[in-house]
């Protein structure tokens, strides 16, 4: 499921056949696994934490798309228009749900339904099985760069782009988006770091653990910077803090390597110092002073919007027709608008209060289990590899949630199965499973 999300899951809303191969395909890998017992052998029960977010993420959907009679729906704010039209229509008694847009409400509670099923098994991991999700992540992360480098250098005339829409000359990978590609490869970085870490923390000198260290740093870093997106290289020095955490019970064991690690950071500074000087990095780095930002715009549209539908919101997966009806004159231009820009808001714009209800309850459960999962990860006998998975959890959930602030990462597959994997990751039962040290 992690791989065919990395590599599908990329397209968003205007490249929607590969979103629904990649359901397919979670599709047919969860038929053997409930069909059959002996594909459960070595999982645990599913963790009532995890059904518990789940229930809560997909309620709200759900409910909007329950039929309501008229004298409810039409008094909610916001939907006097559509009244009048359907009274026009000659049809005043027709029953209808809170979505303002039922199937595009539909769409993304299928969407939403996917990263649920893979949390709920992801739940169900040992810790040593969970390693493999993290070297899959790794993987994609670099099967990412490898493809973002080759449309880039239009090697042999093709743009090898997925997608029919994507952000051209930027690195993209697996994604359509230069925003959302940098934040696969700060998480494909984080899982990298979590397979690493543990194994440096016996007391010996590892060089070559080091050195793939150092390599990989740069390698990613180097590929979000590639990406153009501002933010994306704003969160790469977040994104090294958090690996300066998740190595640091290794760099206090192995102090012989300190003069390694002084060197790597010097060859490391001195490529993205290099780098600087090419033309097409200079022209990224010219973005973060750029006077004008047209989110500015779509965040005044969007509160307009807010305050129409509020306190009960125009449903989930609405806000195209609704940016679309907002849009002011002195500011349209050629360029459709599909997205807030800032998933915070947009959430509160198709929710409503219920949605900043659930929101934070959501995030009360992840702080709440991320908090429990790191004084386990404390305790003399637990497990290393522990520590670093749960640094690489939070570490996700962090970047998507700073993200989010100007962007809309959740909007992708890929970074909602990625964000699921995450929290499922928070949801391992502490106490060990036989056999899943």
């Amino acid at each position: 499921m992690i791989a065919a999300s990395i590599g599908l899951g990329g397209g968003g809303v205007y490249n929607p056949q590969t979103e629904m191969l990649l359901e397919l395909v979670v599709v047919a890998c969860m038929i053997p696994l409930c069909a059959s017992p002996s594909w459960q052998r070595g999982l645990g029960p599913i963790s009532p934490v995890a059904w518990l977010l789940a229930g809560i993420v997909l309620v709200l959907p759900v409910a909007h798309l329950i039929p309501l009679p008229p004298t409810i729906w039409q008094a909610l704010p916001g939907r006097s228009i559509e009244a009048r039209s359907i009274a026009l229509a000659g049809d005043p008694d027709r029953w209808m749900p809170l979505s303002m847009a039922p199937a595009r409400t539909f769409t993304s509670l299928l969407s939403m339904i996917f990263p649920a099923l893979l949390m709920l098994q992801v739940s169900r991991l040992s810790i040593r099985s969970s390693r493999w999700l993290c070297g899959t992540v790794a993987a994609g992360g670099a099967l990412s760069v490898v493809l973002g480098m080759l449309q880039i250098s239009h090697t042999g005339g093709a743009t090898w782009s997925l997608y029919f829409y994507y952000s051209a000359g930027s690195l993209v990978g697996f994604q359509a988006d230069r925003n959302l590609e940098a934040d696969i490869l700060l998480i494909a970085l984080l899982a990298f770091c979590a397979l690493v870490a543990p194994r440096l923390l016996d007391g010996r000198r590892h060089l070559l653990g080091w050195t793939s260290v150092a390599g990989a740093i740069m390698v990613f870093l180097i590929g979000v910077l590639m990406t153009g997106s501002r933010t994306g290289i704003a969160l790469s020095g977040f994104t090294l803090a958090l690996l300066v955490a998740m190595f640091w019970p290794a760099i206090r064991k192995d102090s012989p390597s300190a003069p390694w690690l002084l060197a790597s950071s010097l060859v490391l500074g001195a490529a993205t110092f290099g780098l600087l000087q090419v033309n097409s990095v200079r022209r990224v780095m010219l973005r973060f002073w750029a006077t004008e930002e047209a989110r500015w715009d779509v965040w005044i549209d969007a509160s307009y919007v807010l305050q129409q539908v509020w306190p009960i919101g125009a449903g989930i997966g609405t806000i195209v027709p609704l940016l679309a009806s907002a849009e002011r004159l002195d500011v349209l231009g050629p360029k459709f608008l599909n997205r807030v820009h800032n998933d915070w808001l947009e959430w509160t714009i198709e929710a409503g209060a219920p949605g900043i209800a659930v929101l934070i309850l959501v995030l009360l459960i992840l702080i709440v289990s991320a908090y429990r999962a790191f004084r386990w990860s404390a305790a003399p006998d637990s497990v290393p590899a522990r520590r670093s998975q749960i640094i690489f959890a939070v570490g996700a959930l962090l970047i998507v949630a700073l993200h989010s602030i100007v962007e809309y990462p959740l909007r992708s597959m890929s970074l909602a199965m990625l964000t699921s994997m995450a929290a499922g990751f928070l949801m391992v039962p502490a106490r060990l499973r036989p056999g899943g040290q």
